[in-house]
């Protein structure tokens, strides 16, 4: 098998590393790390990607719920690939994956905790039938992966109208179906429309400003399903920070990478620099959408 490992790029956490990575190639397994594909002249998070799409199945730490491996994790699941988190004992899991197998590891007793029920899940007779169950498990990704959900507030129209075009070639061919509210039609039930979509939806993106953190409708409606299919389903969250706002503060959201840095927000950014931005939410779909 081909397995990717996800894990943060910290000193603290090579022992880790390299045990999976040990375990792994003495069962016959090749075993992919983030940080041994670097390729000059290519972006890092389309090589991890590109890499995690080869996947038979993907490993990931969850411990200390480090932004870039729950991001990396959510786009695992939005493909249906297989996962296996791992995390240290003692560490709050924020990912909802009381479905999926865990393995609590405890640092003082690696061999014990972490090598031997690694070796026995990958070298388990039942394998297959995992294989089975946890693809059964993400198959309705799979079938509702074309719904695109836009979360924003109406102070911010305007980026959403210029998000709509970037994203139009991929209405257009059948690939996705981009939902927000301007698509409910005078007399429906609006709220009802909103859950429903929400429900359906694989992909959110969030257009992040004061007004957005500001909106009582927002915070109390729409995010809170988002968050709860982004851990326990594996829904693919993507924030763009469109103004200066407290998008790092808030303790939901942040722990989900932007697409932007939120120091640079598409406020401060020329036209060439929004249309950028722009490209890369693109480039996030069309990925999801494979």
């Amino acid at each position: 098998m081909r397995i990717f490992l996800i894990i943060a790029f910290q000193k603290e956490f090579e022992d880790i590393s390299f045990l999976v990575k040990e375990t792994i190639e003495s069962l016959g397994h090749i075993l992919v790390r983030g940080d041994e594909i670097f390729e000059m002249g290519t972006i890092i998070i389309q090589q991890i990607q590109n890499e995690i799409k080869k996947a038979d199945l993907v490993i990931a730490d969850v411990s200390k719920s480090n932004p870039n491996v729950m991001f990396e994790l959510g786009f695992a699941q939005s493909l249906a690939i297989p996962i296996l988190p791992l995390c240290q004992r003692g560490d709050n899991i924020l990912f909802d994956i009381a479905s999926v197998r865990t393995i609590i590891y405890d640092r003082e007793r690696l061999n014990d905790t972490l090598r031997k029920p690694l070796r026995n899940f990958l070298s388990h007779s039942n394998f297959d039938i995992y294989f089975k169950n946890a693809l059964s498990k993400f198959s309705k990704i799979k079938e509702n992966r074309k719904t695109v959900f836009v979360s924003y507030s109406h102070a911010d129209v305007e980026y959403l109208n210029r998000l709509k075009i970037h994203l139009k070639p991929f209405e257009k061919n059948g690939l996705i179906d981009l939902w927000e509210d301007t698509k409910i039609k005078a007399g429906e039930k609006w709220k009802e429309k909103i859950e429903k979509a929400l429900e359906k939806a694989a992909i959110a993106i969030l257009l992040i400003s004061a007004d957005f953190l500001a909106s009582d409708f927002i915070i109390d409606n729409e995010l809170p399903p988002l968050l709860k299919e982004a851990e326990g389903n594996g829904k693919l969250i993507l924030p763009v920070i469109l103004k200066p706002c407290r998008f790092t503060k808030d303790k939901h959201l942040s722990k989900f990478q932007s697409i932007n840095d939120p120091k640079m927000p598409l406020s401060k950014l020329d036209e060439n620099g929004k249309e950028e931005v722009y490209v890369e939410i693109a480039n996030y779909i069309d990925d999801a959408v494979k």
